[in-house]
């Protein structure tokens, strides 16, 4: 007997969400990444700020005009609880969505495919996870590894291939169920963890070395807005190191050629912790030391 397919004909198949707040190169690749695999008409920007920027960047999709609290007051909290109501609500419309930050998408193995509708279509059955955990490449950039420039228009891929795995970016972020997203959305409150075996989250704030020291610079800037009187030490913790970890960081060098690091997977699978009185699930593994290649395949991919 044949399993029954879980996609719902009176919804569209997939579409994708995020916020932004300029971010403006990052933006115009998630656009015409998941514009070109879903159609710009299901993609929705959550904007911000209401930057006009975003509008002309993201023409042809949903771009929803937030307000911005110059304070940032519990910035992160209030905009994934918000994400999380808003993927929650468009579930009704859609079969899946792809929810992440902005400098974040998720890409198939082109030896697997290249359609990521198409690949959706193959879930079926009754066992299908509410939420998909794509593997996460962090891209990056060592200039003396890989020293030609990044094209607007031509695949990243093509010139930044060097990785980490980092299990903490390894997202339940491929969604067909209401959803309650942790901050940072690195888990949710669908349980059991789902890890895809041909889907790669790539995770992209460091994947060009110029780029990413002058974003990093901005949000070490805006931890200092949040922290306010606070002690430093209990607000935006993490945000005010990534300059100096991602420094440290491009001087590796890639150990291998490899995608698929099974050993890593493994980890994650085995080590993962219920946390938050066992409601969500965390990874295990926490982030390869040594630096990776993705292989020739990828170079079109994104």
């Amino acid at each position: 007997m044949a399993q029954r397919a879980i996609m719902d004909p009176t919804k569209a198949p997939c579409g994708a969400i995020t916020m932004a707040y300029k971010d403006y190169l990052f933006l115009q690749r998630w656009v015409d990444h998941y514009g070109k695999q879903f159609g710009r008409q299901h993609l929705y920007v959550l904007s911000h700020g209401g930057d006009p920027e975003h509008a002309r960047i993201a023409e042809g999709c949903n771009v929803i005009r937030l307000p911005r609290d110059p304070q940032l007051f519990r910035l992160d909290r209030r905009r994934w609880n918000l994400i999380s109501q808003f993927a929650s609500g468009m579930l009704r419309y859609y079969n899946w969505l792809f929810v992440g930050d902005v400098d974040e998408v998720v890409i198939l193995d082109p030896q697997v495919g290249t359609d990521l509708v198409e690949y959706m279509r193959r879930f079926e059955g009754a066992g299908v996870p509410k939420s998909l955990c794509p593997f996460a490449i962090e891209l990056i950039h060592n200039p003396e590894v890989e020293p030609e420039p990044i094209v607007a228009g031509e695949p990243i891929l093509a010139r930044r291939r060097v990785f980490r795995a980092n299990a903490n970016y390894s997202k339940p972020c491929i969604i067909r169920k209401d959803v309650a997203f942790t901050i940072g959305g690195h888990a949710n409150n669908h349980l059991p963890r789902a890890l895809d075996p041909h889907l790669y989250l790539l995770h992209l704030r460091f994947f060009d070395f110029d780029i990413a020291s002058e974003r990093l610079g901005g949000r070490k800037e805006m931890r200092e807005i949040m922290t306010g009187e606070k002690d430093p030490a209990t607000v935006g913790h993490a945000w005010g190191k990534d300059l100096e970890n991602f420094r440290k960081l491009a001087a590796g060098r890639p150990v291998r050629e490899d995608a698929e690091l099974p050993e890593f997977r493994r980890k994650m699978v085995e080590g993962q912790q219920l946390l938050h009185d066992d409601k969500v699930a965390f990874w295990g593994g926490g982030r390869t030391k040594e630096l990776y290649r993705l292989p020739e395949r990828f170079a079109s991919v994104f």
